[in-house]
């Protein structure tokens, strides 16, 4: 019994490690194999409790940085801030504790592994994406966001292709090994594992010069990023707010002599209400005039209506006479972070920033518009839901812009995990990706995934970077998630045919 546990536990934690900052790879080429050894017996109820501990290990390790962010920003107890993770921790390794219950129920059904357990896999993955808003952060694909041949993929079947081919090869592995204890032969699954890799291998070979070649010929858009280097602490204080904005003032004219088309500033660079506020938002005007450039920012913004005021988490784009040309509300907020889901059944639990009350999402898809390019812009974690950039590009976007502030995480591994989640929605789209975040990780990335350039954290910083416009959009711009949806109708088919398959048996 230790030792299984060990096992489960070991094999969650591996799975964590082989995602950002630590990026062991190598792990996702084994780490299922003992879990699928526990599960050998396992059934029902003790199925779905050593998934669920599995799931719990990796994602104690993987989401460590909730802690940080509720003790440090969120003013709770450090006790109170590990109950808070292990509650975010608990939620999503209910899907795994799923996951392993179906398996191992359809395994005993005759429902072949090899196919059964990825289809499974994604289908839960695709269901934690959207349930409840969703919470899809650091799905297993994104393991591959460095390997450029296996990422080309997630062009045709988002980052869940990743994640099947992760199941598919360990299942196959573990069939395989399993069979030369056993002496005997199971090498069908194996054969299957070894196909899909080759396949998804074959199409970054083929695919990758492809948009390489698109790339080299295609026009190209100067964009400087900014990265202020705000403290988080001090980035509300209004005694603070002149120095901030001298701060982007003096990075955005360092620029300057490289000429970019457009400047882009991270989330509420400007932490006042932009338009509102007659003394500081003429600075920022000044700033965009300043530097000849178009310029991007975040601001928090509220309007008056009927019903009151309402909020909103909002990026202005202004052109270089300072006047404002475009804006776009975010439209997927963060649950108590923006605003506070239930709270009529919860008002005990407030948001994590009070100083503004809840926002209103804006509409999906929203595309700021400049002669030379089309800017879909996503604000902080919008960055990834793959459902609101392939919006973007569909309604014609040629550049993803993700501004953010992740000060919140420190140097947790949240930000390189944040930047990597970022890069796979522009190979998704085809399209070129500036980021912007307060203490880093800013980045310019190319279609292929290619990273131009990334900032260190915690400096103050802006780079100036000529990235590739291609027509965008993608077979999963235009289809969006089929194959996520055909792992779904084939687990619905197959939860079908295994309660057919009982009652024959029976």
């Amino acid at each position: 019994m230790l030792f299984h546990l060990l096992a489960v536990v070991v094999s969650g934690a591996m799975l964590a490690l082989a995602l950002p900052k630590f990026n062991l790879t190598i792990f996702l080429w084994g780490a299922l194999l003992p879990l699928l050894w526990v599960l050998e017996d396992r059934r029902g109820r003790a199925a779905f409790l050593w998934g669920f501990v599995h799931g719990l290990a990796q994602n104690l390790v993987m989401l460590y940085w909730i802690v940080y962010v509720t003790v440090i920003y969120g003013k709770l107890p450090l006790p109170v801030g590990f109950v808070v993770l292990l509650l975010l921790a608990g939620y999503i390794s209910l899907f795994r504790g799923a996951w392993a219950w179906l398996y191992t129920w359809g395994r005993d059904r005759g429902l072949a592994a090899i196919w059964w357990g990825p289809v499974l896999w994604v289908s839960l993955e695709f269901l934690q994406t959207y349930l409840f808003t969703g919470f899809p952060w650091m799905l297993v694909g994104y393991g591959f966001h460095q390997s450029p041949y296996l990422l080309q993929v997630v062009d045709l079947t988002g980052v869940y292709g990743l994640s099947a081919l992760i199941v598919v090869w360990n299942i196959g592995l573990y069939e395989l090994l399993q069979g030369a204890l056993a002496k005997r032969c199971r090498w069908r699954p194996a054969a299957v594992a070894v196909l899909c890799l080759l396949a998804i291998l074959a199409y970054g070979r083929f695919r990758l010069p492809q948009v390489q070649e698109q790339m080299a010929h295609s026009p190209t858009f100067t964009v400087a990023v900014v990265q202020g280097n705000i403290e988080q602490g001090r980035k509300w204080d209004p005694a603070y707010q002149q120095e901030t904005l001298q701060i982007y003032r003096d990075l955005t004219l360092h620029s300057r002599p490289q000429d970019p088309k457009l400047v882009v500033w991270p989330e509420t660079a400007a932490p006042f209400f932009f338009l509102r506020d007659q003394k500081l938002s003429p600075v920022v005007t000044a700033v965009a005039q300043e530097s000849g450039s178009y310029l991007l920012f975040g601001s928090p913004a509220f309007e008056s209506g009927p019903e009151g005021e309402s909020f909103f988490n909002r990026a202005y784009l202004l052109d270089q006479d300072g006047a404002v040309i475009g804006y776009y509300d975010k439209a997927h907020l963060v649950p108590y972070g923006e605003y506070v889901p239930l709270r009529r059944f919860f008002p005990f639990i407030g948001k994590m920033v009070p100083m503004i009350g809840d926002f209103i999402e804006g509409p999906v898809g929203r595309v700021l518009n400049l002669p030379e390019a089309n800017l879909g812009t996503l604000i902080c974690f919008e960055s990834i839901f793959p459902y609101l950039s392939r919006a973007m590009v569909a309604n014609g976007a040629d550049l993803l812009i993700n501004i953010t502030n992740d000060a919140w995480f420190g140097r947790t591994s949240a930000p390189y995990q944040h930047l990597a989640m970022s890069v796979t929605r522009a190979v998704e789209n085809r399209v070129s990706l500036a980021r912007a975040a307060n203490t880093g990780i800013s980045a310019l990335a190319r279609p292929d995934g290619s990273i131009l350039w990334h900032s260190e954290l915690y400096i103050a910083t802006a780079h100036t970077g000529a990235l590739p416009l291609l027509a965008g959009g993608s077979f999963y711009t235009r289809w969006g998630d089929c194959f996520a949806w055909l792992c779904v109708g084939l687990a619905v088919l197959g939860l079908a045919g295994g309660i057919v398959m009982a009652r024959i048996r029976g």
